[in-house]
């Protein structure tokens, strides 16, 4: 295995979420301020913030579970 891949399989990028979650960075950041993510590994001042995938992958399965409903609501 790779760094790399060993990289991507433990952690989870920004950028990467908000992809999966079809979410602006925004959105991603407003929920980090009201608590609904864990902390962050923030680098390089902020420009790079990544999680541990183990971590953070409930509160992202649940965030999933919120906006099908929300959006299901919309259409």
């Amino acid at each position: 295995m790779t760094a790399q891949e060993e990289f991507d399989q433990t952690y989870i990028t920004s950028s990467e979420i908000c992809g999966t979650m079809a979410i602006t960075r925004a959105t991603l950041m407003n929920a980090r301020q009201r608590g609904l993510l864990p902390d962050p590994i923030s680098l390089n001042n902020g420009q790079l913030t990544l999680w541990k995938r183990e971590t953070v992958q409930p509160y992202l399965d649940a965030w999933k579970i919120i906006l099908k409903v929300r959006r299901s609501r919309n259409v």
